[in-house]
């Protein structure tokens, strides 16, 4: 029996995160984990939120996992998968499309706009390392079909990556580095501001093939910065106002932004959010080799007296000047895409380095991630950006390496603990 992996959620981040990354990596594993004390550092309420249950038990169902303590508020969790049986999702099916290519179907519905994209970033690796064994249906094929996952919950909720934002930003890095492309729509918008509102977003992920792996990859050149797009949410009474702040701001700063006036490309656009209490910016600069770094704000501020012009001279300002920040510090990734990339340079193959520019250590959310996967898997970080994968091919069940299970149960006897699955059992029902 693989020994359960115990993690404190109060460690570094001590938010969701940790949680995300943890259940991730072990549905995708089959390494056992126990997290207490679940976002312990969350000062708005602790314990697990009902977004966080829809990626558990999606997961959970998906590798067959035991679990133990996954309710709304709780404080500690058990996930345990079963080595023995493949992935089976609860609802799931096989269609065809009208071009005659077949998909995977399945869908996680949440009942508050709780982030899809917090979501989507839990069942990620596990949908391309281990969605092979879903979408391969019969013995002859070899090939994974696509699978397509409806996520109803928030498009765009406070402290959380925005459709637009997945959409511009974290999808077209994924590919950069060489994951297979993923694709995205938009169903409806799903907000936390002017009213709770669910959404919904599908994603189409082609699962890598049986027995392949991810290579390293390296991002340490950005180039230049060539374009800026920039995505207003907001009144559409506001628009001709947001706009002309826009335009009088990016002017300002273009300095700062390009190289040369020569190189000022700048594309708008705008969408009516349709409440006066939602206003979004996003600000997306593409470099000449396809780095993309994006800045943004759901305004969270109360508009005082109907002083809306106020709150987009401060939105604007604030989301430009970091922008501003990005661009200036050299990396060629944004703070918010530094973690979301941690996972894959563990389990690829080989030495992957990112290059995140004057930031020392990474984020603090990246050092969350990084600390799960050296807890989970052993990998080693340099604290630059680099570390070596431990070269996870599709299907592979990691926890049956014998050298990584001598180790995992080292590192666990070292701490006191043990690898008694029900005990832990016990504690958590306790």
């Amino acid at each position: 029996m693989t020994a359960v992996i115990r993690l404190k959620g109060t460690t570094l981040e001590g938010g969701g995160q940790l949680l995300r990354i943890a259940v991730g990596v072990s549905a995708l594993t089959t390494i056992p984990v126990e997290i207490t004390d679940i976002r312990g550092n969350r000062s708005g309420g602790v314990g697990l939120k009902m977004q966080h249950l829809a990626s558990v038990t999606w997961l959970g169902a998906a590798c067959h996992a035991r679990l133990s303590g996954a309710g709304k508020k709780s404080k500690q969790l058990l996930f345990a998968p079963d080595t023995k049986g493949l992935p089976s999702l609860l609802d799931y099916r096989e269609r065809e499309l009208a071009d005659g290519k077949a998909i995977i179907e399945s869908q996680i519905l949440q009942s508050t706009p709780g982030s899809i994209g917090l979501v989507f970033q839990a069942i990620l690796p596990f949908l391309f390392f281990s969605g092979s064994s879903l979408s391969i249906t019969r013995s002859e094929d070899s090939v994974p079909k696509p699978i397509r996952i409806r996520i109803t919950g928030g498009t765009n909720s406070s402290l959380s990556p925005s459709y637009d934002y997945i959409s511009q930003v974290l999808l077209p890095t994924l590919s950069l580095v060489g994951l297979p492309p993923i694709t995205s729509q938009l169903h409806s918008r799903g907000w936390t501001h002017g009213g709770n509102k669910i959404g919904g977003m599908s994603f189409t992920v082609t699962p890598l093939a049986p027995k392949t792996t991810l290579p390293a990859f390296t991002l340490r050149e950005r180039g230049a910065i060539t374009h800026i797009q920039a995505t207003i949410l907001a009144p559409q009474a506001c628009e001709a106002h947001f706009r002309d702040e826009l335009d009088t701001v990016l002017a300002k700063r273009s300095g700062s932004l390009f190289d040369s006036d020569a190189d000022m490309d700048i594309d708008v656009t705008f969408e009516d959010s349709k409440s006066d209490k939602r206003f979004y910016l996003l600000l997306v600069a593409t470099s000449s080799i396809g780095c993309k770094l994006g800045r943004d704000w759901l305004y969270d501020h109360r508009v005082k007296d109907g002083r809306i012009d106020d709150a987009i001279r401060a939105l604007v300002k604030q989301v430009v000047n970091e922008l501003v920040a990005e661009i200036e510090s050299g990396g060629c990734v944004d703070e918010y895409m530094q973690d979301q990339l941690v996972v894959f340079q563990a389990l690829a193959e080989g030495r992957s380095e990112v290059d995140w520019g004057n930031v020392r250590q990474g984020s603090l959310h990246t050092r969350t991630a990084e600390w799960v996967c050296n807890e989970l898997l052993g990998v080693e970080f340099d604290g630059k950006g680099g570390c070596e994968g431990i070269r996870l091919a599709a299907g592979e069940v990691f926890a049956e390496r014998s050298e990584a299970k001598v180790a995992i149960e080292t590192k666990t006897k070292e701490r006191g603990g043990d690898d008694d699955l029900a005990e832990a059992v016990e504690r958590l029902e306790i």
